[in-house]
């Protein structure tokens, strides 16, 4: 099935470079003709087997912001499900990764349901994913437990569609800027480690604090300086020694989040390339992005590069950050049973019935 997956997002790219390189473009668009062995439209359908898998998840929220939702209720009552069954069985989605929450809400507001409803707790409750996920965060004695993710996450998942916190919560959202500023290195950059920093880190930072760049314009200039220093010659970025397509991808999230065009910001254009040129080094032959230059593609890399090119589709259409669902209409979901669930339902009260049957005439044949 992660085969079947990873082709299938290969096309999704295609759908949200239409604004790039004809390069990027033909390039996925040979990958779908070549490695597809469905539509595209069936990635949803597809992702449910493994729904709130972190790999299925992103991959539905890139298919969801390239506008591909059919099949749209059978990942929404997967999720509900597997949020419902770890609810009942241990009342959390993790012992300590507040990230569970924040990822699966964002895919939920991808799909147009409502992440503050969804879901049912062992007492029948409906779950209210960003609450338990971020202000009101409980697992662990800080949300930033896990590493700045924590609260990186937590803000991008509230401002989605700017949720409203309220005032007796643990946690408002200036706390969790805070907590994300006190994490900065001298260098500028940021890390899940305390004296390391690291480029999608920092990139991933920047997306989050995009929303308050009146506030700490001085941080996130010190970060973008860290990150121009971590790119190389040829316009890719460097971290620990090693460049990547996700280190790539989402400096370009970031960028287009603050309003900076990766391709034309003297900042990240370097002799050899910008920023989106350092990217599609990473575009194999297949359409797909591999992690390193020497490998194959890889499902991640593809999803991290899918969201980038999506971020630079937005940013030239006039929209908000690829994490901005601001353009999505909302509601509470319904959840239903699945087809499959009702037909093995109906099935197995069949074959109950035929069996009594069969019972019943047994006896009374004995009885003559």
């Amino acid at each position: 099935m992660k085969e079947r997956l990873v082709s299938m997002i290969l096309a999704l790219c295609f759908v949200c470079a239409m604004a790039l390189p004809a390069f990027a473009a033909d390039a996925t668009l040979d990958a779908m003709a070549q490695q597809l062995d469905g539509e595209a439209e069936d990635i949803l359908k597809t992702a449910a087997e493994t729904a709130g898998n972190s790999l299925s998840d992103w991959a539905v929220l890139l298919a969801a912001r390239s506008g591909i939702t059919a099949h749209r209720e059978d990942y929404l009552n997967a999720l509900w499900d597997y949020v419902s069954d770890h609810y009942a069985q241990t009342g959390a989605l993790d012992t300590m990764k507040a990230t569970e929450w924040h990822r699966i809400a964002l895919t939920v507001t991808a799909l147009g349901a409502d992440a503050t409803c969804f879901g049912t707790d062992a007492q029948g409750n409906r779950i209210d994913l960003l609450a338990d996920g971020t202000y009101n965060w409980s697992q662990t004695d800080s949300l930033g437990k896990q590493g700045i993710n924590g609260w990186v996450f937590a803000l991008l998942a509230l401002d989605a569609r700017q949720t409203p916190v309220p005032t007796d919560a643990k946690y408002q959202r200036e706390d969790m800027v805070a907590a994300i500023l006190a994490a900065q290195e001298a260098d500028g950059g940021f890390g899940l480690s305390a004296g390391q920093s690291e480029t999608d880190v920092t990139a991933m930072v920047l997306q989050a604090l995009a929303p308050y760049a009146d506030t700490c314009t001085q941080q996130i200039d010190r970060a973008l300086d860290y990150l121009s220093g971590c790119q190389t010659q040829r316009g890719d970025f460097e971290s620990r020694g090693a460049t990547s397509a996700e280190g790539s991808a989402q400096v370009i999230i970031a960028l287009c989040a603050l309003g900076i065009d990766p391709r034309t910001d003297s900042r990240f254009v370097k002799e050899g390339g910008n920023a989106l040129d350092g990217l599609l080094l990473y575009q194999t032959a297949s359409g797909g992005f591999c992690h390193a230059q020497t490998e194959q593609d890889t499902l991640l890399a593809t999803e991290q590069a899918g969201l980038a090119l999506c971020a630079v589709s937005r940013m030239d259409e006039g929209h908000g950050s690829v994490y901005d669902f601001s353009d999505t209409e909302v509601h509470p979901y319904e959840y239903t049973k699945s087809n499959l669930t009702i037909y093995f339902v109906i099935g197995a009260v069949v074959l109950v019935g035929i069996v009594a049957i069969l019972v019943w005439k047994g006896k009374k044949k004995c009885l003559k």
